[in-house]
Order: C-alpha cells, then sequence, then structure tokens
C-alpha cells in the first residue's frame, strides 16, 4: 500500500473520530442541561462556548494533517462519526450518564445539607435572640432619646431662664 493512501485513511480515521468525540461532547451537555436546569442565556453561551470549541477542532485537524487544505471526505469522516455515534451509543450515554450525574449531585447536595444543617440552625436560634436583643436595644434607645430630650429641654430652659435673669439685672443696674 502507498503512503500516500495509507495517510489518507489515517487522515479519514482522525475526521471519524473528531465526529465522535464532537458528538460525545455535545452529549455531555446534554446530560449537564438535563441534570441542572439551565435558563436560555446559559444555554445559548454554552452552544456558543461549543461550537467555538468545534470549529476550533475542525480547524486544527485539517491544519494539522491536511496543510490546511479543506477536503470534503474529511468533513464526511466527521459526520459519518457523528451519526455513528448518535445512532449506536449517543442514547444508552444520555440516558444513564444523566441518572448517574443526577445521582451524584444528590449525594452532593445531601452531604451538603448535613454539613449546612447545623449552621442553619444556629442562625435561627441566634436570629431569634438577635430579634429579640434589638427589640431590646431599640426599647432602650426609644427611651434613652426621650430622657435625652426632655433633658435638653431642661437645659435649655435653664439658659433662657439664666440669660433673662442676666438681663433683668443689667438693666436695673446690677451689672
Amino acid at each position: 500500500m502507498s503512503p500516500f493512501i495509507l495517510k489518507e485513511g489515517w487522515f479519514l480515521l482522525y475526521s471519524v473520530l473528531l465526529g465522535i468525540g464532537i458528538t460525545f461532547v455535545y452529549d455531555c451537555l446534554r446530560i449537564c442541561r438535563r441534570v441542572v436546569v439551565h435558563g436560555s442565556f446559559w444555554i445559548s453561551l454554552e452552544d456558543l462556548i461549543y461550537w467555538i470549541f468545534v470549529s476550533c477542532s475542525i480547524f486544527y485537524l485539517l491544519y494539522c494533517e491536511n496543510n490546511g487544505t479543506f477536503r470534503w471526505f474529511a468533513i464526511m469522516g466527521a459526520a459519518a462519526g457523528m451519526f455513528l455515534f448518535k445512532k449506536t451509543l449517543s442514547p444508552a450515554w444520555v440516558k444513564y450518564g444523566s441518572l448517574l450525574f443526577g445521582r451524584i449531585c444528590q449525594l452532593i447536595l445531601c452531604i451538603g445539607k448535613l454539613f449546612v444543617s447545623p449552621i442553619r440552625a444556629a442562625g435561627r436560634i441566634g436570629g431569634k435572640k438577635a430579634s429579640a436583643l434589638g427589640r431590646k436595644i431599640r426599647l432602650t434607645g426609644r427611651i434613652l432619646k426621650k430622657r435625652l430630650t426632655v433633658g435638653v429641654k431642661m437645659v435649655k430652659m435653664t439658659l433662657c431662664r439664666h440669660c433673662r435673669e442676666k438681663q433683668r439685672g443689667r438693666k436695673n443696674g446690677k451689672a
């Protein structure tokens, strides 16, 4: 077999493997979307990043293996790999991968709840005590404000009375 044909065969194999890899990565995104609910913004952002990754991968394959020359059989090989993976392994991978990833997420959440629940309970108890303390502080503040207001008024009245007496004394000639 000639080395040129052998090189073309390897190039086709790489194209098929790239198609399988591209579909595998997208199925991983699908699994993630099934387990963790996404909004349309995040789905669009993930798809944008995915397609940038795909285009860079295809460009890298064409650049390294074929000196940057665009060959339709490479694209057809990638499409064949995508179709092959999609029809054979993809349904099982998405189904069981979603179940496994979902169980792992549930386990992580349960463990997280075990660690967070004492903190939340302490926060609830502390919150009630802090709330009662806050009420007492507000009440004390109101009482102090009333007393200070009364005290300030008394000082003003005393000063005014003192000033009036001084002015009367000057008028009467006592200065």
